[in-house]
């Protein structure tokens, strides 16, 4: 019997098919450093992967989806670097977040300023709350379905910002604005009274 016809893109987890997503996406990273996203075409990646156009149509239904594939590894490892700034047990995880970025400008700026903002931001805010459920909170008070959209926009905003910024910007001004903006106001334990 036939396989189901289906216009949903695969992305199974054999060797292969893993290979064929890393080939895609290192190739989508490497035009990004020589021209915008919306310069470049399906063709364009496919050819940088050395994969056909129909092995890039079984993983992904166009590049805006290659790119919220990236973006969602992107943010994941950001939000890991920035977990333990906002767990109040690192400070210095701030720095390495924006050194992170700062090392993956090209790209950030993409995926902040570009086509992919709205996903990016859906995507900040999905793994911060996975994040915030999964710890115990330094302000017990502060309702997690508060602190989570507030976090992550401001996380989001500050970054989107130092993107539209010349690349010369201090990234040690950059790490003072998110731990005065977003750590020390979400971060540090305090005590608040309702009474």
């Amino acid at each position: 019997m036939a396989r189901k016809r289906t216009n949903i893109p695969t992305k199974p987890d054999d060797a292969r098919s893993t290979r064929s997503i890393e080939a895609l996406q290192q190739a989508l990273l490497e035009l990004l450093d020589t021209r915008s996203f919306d310069q470049v075409t399906i063709k364009d990646i496919t050819e940088a992967a050395g994969l056909s156009y129909p092995t890039f149509f079984r993983r992904f239904a166009g590049k805006d989806d290659l790119l919220e594939h990236i973006a969602a590894g992107e943010v994941r490892r950001l939000l890991k670097l920035g977990e333990a700034a906002l767990g109040a047990r690192e400070p210095s995880s701030s720095a390495q977040m924006c050194e992170y970025v700062q090392a993956n400008r090209k790209l950030w700026t993409t995926l902040l300023t570009g086509g992919a903002s709205s996903a990016m931001r859906t995507e900040f805010m999905r793994i911060a709350r996975e994040i915030a459920y999964s710890r115990p909170q330094a302000n017990p008070w502060l309702p997690i379905d508060l602190a989570v959209p507030f976090v992550t926009s401001g996380i989001f905003e500050i970054l989107a910002w130092w993107m539209r910024q010349p690349e010369d910007y201090p990234v040690d001004h950059v790490i003072k604005l998110f731990n005065a903006l977003v750590v020390d106001i979400t971060a540090r334990p305090r005590t608040l009274s309702f009474a």
